[in-house]
């Protein structure tokens, strides 16, 4: 009974543990709501934008949203909230933006669709600057040194990811994790264990009876083959008188 118990536990954990390797080994790849921007115009579904930003007036001139369709966000966390309440389908993000957002929110969100070239962000300088010139080389050194991919980085980097800590899809598995298993083949082998002594114990008693029985008989055999009398026989020559 135990062994059966044991074996049983031992499939259970082998299974269990084989679940979770597998799913900690399979990269979960997150697939987008909507794909195109075609798509979200069509179902006119509403989309959202930082606050105080150009892309509101890139959506509207350029893209052809409407804008009754549009929302501005003045937070990460307000991103985060509308977009899992269902409140807006998408979010458009100047770049950095977009790279520190998905980096606080690494588990829930991802980059969907083409990036759109802007222009980008730039310095204005009164026409003749001296300051033009230093300017344009100090970025050019920077660009060509790889310092703005190692701030680009460490920006992001730094970032702790909010949803990490709230992922409970792929749990791990420790010994906490069976201890009710261990509790009932624990209890198994212990009732197993008393009851194969008590039953030892009870064989040994039987056989020690059953000695004890054979000896008795043996014993009181042997006394009454002893106290048994004895026949003679007496020779007598023929034809004497006895």
């Amino acid at each position: 009974m135990a062994m059966v118990v044991w074996l049983f536990v031992a499939l259970v954990i082998t299974q269990s543990y084989t679940a979770s390797l597998t799913s900690m080994l399979t990269v979960q790849q997150l697939q987008p709501a909507t794909r195109n921007i075609e798509t979200l115009k069509n179902s006119n579904s509403k989309v959202g934008h930082g606050k105080g930003s150009y892309v509101s007036t890139y959506l509207k001139d350029v893209l052809g949203f409407k804008s009754t369709n549009l929302k501005n966000f003045s937070s990460p966390q307000e991103y985060a909230r509308a977009l899992k309440s269902g409140e807006i389908a998408a979010i458009f993000l100047e770049v950095p933006f977009a790279k520190l957002f998905l980096a606080m929110y690494c588990k829930s969100f991802i980059l969907a669709g083409p990036s759109y070239k802007i222009g980008g962000f730039g310095f204005v300088f009164p026409k003749g600057s001296p300051m033009l010139a230093d300017i344009n080389e100090a970025l050019l050194k920077v660009a060509e040194s790889g310092k703005l991919r190692e701030l680009e980085n460490s920006m992001t980097g730094t970032e702790l990811c909010l949803d990490m800590e709230s992922d409970h899809g792929n749990p791990s598995f420790s010994l906490n994790s069976f201890w009710i298993l261990f509790i009932l083949t624990g209890g198994t082998s212990t009732v197993a264990l008393v009851f194969y002594v008590i039953l030892g114990k009870w064989k040994f008693n039987h056989m020690l009876q059953l000695k004890m029985i054979w000896r008795l008989i043996l014993a009181m055999l042997s006394k009454n083959y002893q106290l048994r009398p004895e026949h003679h026989v007496t020779m007598c020559p023929i034809g004497g008188v006895l």
